[in-house]
């Protein structure tokens, strides 16, 4: 079985994981140039579009011979600028997956089936990774100007204690809102009048108020946020979003692609959102206004069975709930674009085992319900340093006199953990990716059965049959006009005339295992060819001898 081929070469791979933190855009362009020099004649790495920050958006083909012409699946991942995690994993899980490309089963994988990955749409925002100060960006190179007041980038966030990242301040103040919290104090929380709390700190992020205006470094570098400016349920007037959906170069690349591949079945986003874990419901009220705003019935059905088989292919548990954004992309290619569309974020933060108190029958607290909290007793547990900056004093200048403390937690580690971490993750995924290529539509013609009638005529009958355990489309795909429809057509030649039975049929999507019967009746003799199929599922052609 594919998946016990795997295993062997994870063990393999699991000895030598990638370097030890996220890349840099150059970095990146250079990891991705290996692997297609050392798998040339199955990758092909190109360069879709440039940021206005002048870095590459790359997309990475993996797929061997015609790779257009075979159904796809598209993978994304870095349109949030904050989640590097997702970038590397779909590094990983090209280099996972072409290092087993000597297996049979994966072989006959990328002989049949096309992986378009695109890892880091959002470039300029994840460079300020590596960049000095660091903080989490994701906003791209457009400058922008946030607080409508004329000017561009005056009020950025400034590295107060010169320690290279930009946390929180917490300054103490009668009218506060926030106060350390009882399961963890490094941690701050919004006091609860109903428990008796008063509020004690006020929270900003690091820096001053450079405008004047009242609010911290609200109007730095970093402009539109890639990730709410796609078409669907596209945020107006909203910071971050842009002047209109689809304004940034970034965005339109991907779509330019993506609307001229007929062949994508499916679409993964690696980012922070998660309808993997459990799927959307399906709401009745959402899919028959005008406007649809909420996942078809039977795409509903097919989103919980790849959910099953993402947790029993990956077995992450206790996945935090992360609905979508506005405008973001995942929505976008399952509402506008018409295809399957699922998102993770791949990583988040797990449960700590239990103590040896719990070992040996003592009550234990109640988890955590705390995000921050939670990200701490993990990186506590397992020894991760960098995620918490200690609360230190420093002098404010708009907070003469006043107790002021810098301090939080580190940019980038709610949604990254060390790189090392996530080695076993792209095991778990490249899993189910693979998983879920299998159980992807196959077309097949069977039953085939001619029959000779006086004047010269033929009546050709065969059955069409979706061998595949997911559906050959989406239902949603039936309202999208350009998404392939299923296609069953009698090819004639030289002299032949179908005269009974519509020589093209054109119909919604076939379920998994289903089955339709096609008739025609056919004038003339020699050679014809029926073909079943879509670009997204592939087609299959059987040819007739007509007598």
């Amino acid at each position: 079985m594919l998946t016990s081929c795997f295993a062997v070469v994870f063990n393999a791979v699991a000895q030598t994981p990638p370097a030890g933190t996220y890349p840099s855009a150059a970095q990146l362009s250079t990891r991705l140039k290996a692997i297609t020099s050392r798998y040339g004649t199955l990758t092909n790495l190109q360069s879709i579009g440039k940021s206005p920050g002048g870095k590459d958006v790359w997309l990475l083909t993996v797929g061997r011979g015609k790779t257009a012409q075979k159904p796809a699946l598209a993978i994304v991942a870095g349109l949030n600028g904050a989640h590097l995690a997702g970038t590397e994993l779909a590094v990983q899980l090209a280099e996972k997956l072409l290092a087993t490309s000597n297996q049979d089963s994966v072989a006959r994988l990328l002989d049949s089936k096309t992986f378009y990955i695109f890892p880091s749409v959002n470039p300029d925002a994840q460079e300020q990774f590596v960049a000095k100060p660091r903080y989490e960006r994701s906003g791209n190179g457009t400058d922008t100007d946030d607080d409508r007041d004329g000017r561009l980038n005056e009020d950025p966030f400034e590295d107060l204690n010169k320690d290279g990242l930009i946390t929180q301040i917490r300054v103490e103040d009668p009218t506060g809102t926030f106060v350390p919290s009882k399961e963890d104090p490094r941690v701050l929380v919004k006091a609860d009048p109903a428990k008796a709390e008063t509020g004690r700190y006020l929270v900003i992020s690091e820096g001053t108020d450079n405008d004047k205006d009242g609010t911290f470094n609200e109007d730095g570098a970093g402009g539109v946020a890639l990730d709410k400016n796609f078409t669907f349920d596209y945020p107006i007037f909203v910071p971050g979003s842009g002047e209109m959906a689809v304004s940034e170069p970034e965005n339109r690349a991907l779509l330019d692609f993506l609307y001229k591949a007929p062949n994508v079945y499916a679409v993964f986003t690696l980012g922070p959102h998660n309808n993997l874990a459990e799927a959307p419901k399906f709401d009745r009220t959402k899919t028959t206004k005008r406007i649809i705003t909420g996942v078809m019935e039977k795409d509903a059905t097919v989103g919980d069975q790849v959910s099953k088989l993402y947790n029993s292919q990956t077995a992450l548990k206790d996945a935090p709930p992360m609905p979508p954004t506005r405008g973001n992309f995942a929505q976008t290619a399952y509402y506008h674009y018409g295809r399957f569309s699922f998102s993770t974020p791949g990583w988040w933060v797990p449960k700590v085992a239990a103590s040896a108190d719990t070992a040996r029958g003592k009550s234990t607290p109640k988890p955590s319900d705390n995000d921050d909290v939670k990200l701490l007793k993990w990186a506590d547990a397992n020894k991760v340093s960098d995620v918490f900056v200690d609360w230190k004093p420093i002098e404010h200048p708009d907070f003469p006199g006043r107790k002021a403390e810098v301090g939080g937690i580190a940019p980038f580690a709610r949604l990254n953990p060390p790189v090392s971490f996530l080695n076993d993750i792209a095991d778990r995924h490249l899993k189910f990716v693979t998983a879920f290529a299998r159980q992807m539509p196959v077309i097949d013609v069977v039953n085939l059965r001619t029959e000779s009638l006086s004047g010269g005529l033929t009546r050709v009958t065969a059955q069409v049959v979706n061998r595949g355990l997911l559906p050959t489309g989406s239902e949603i795909g039936d309202r999208v006009r350009f998404v392939p429809k299923m296609k069953i057509e009698l090819k004639t030649g030289t002299g032949q005339t179908v005269v009974s039975g519509r020589k093209r049929i054109l119909r919604s999507p076939m379920a998994a295992g289903e089955s339709m019967e096609v008739t025609f009746l056919v004038s003339g003799t020699g050679r014809a060819t029926l073909e079943a199929g879509n670009a997204m599922t592939g087609t299959k052609s059987i040819d007739i001898t007509l007598k």
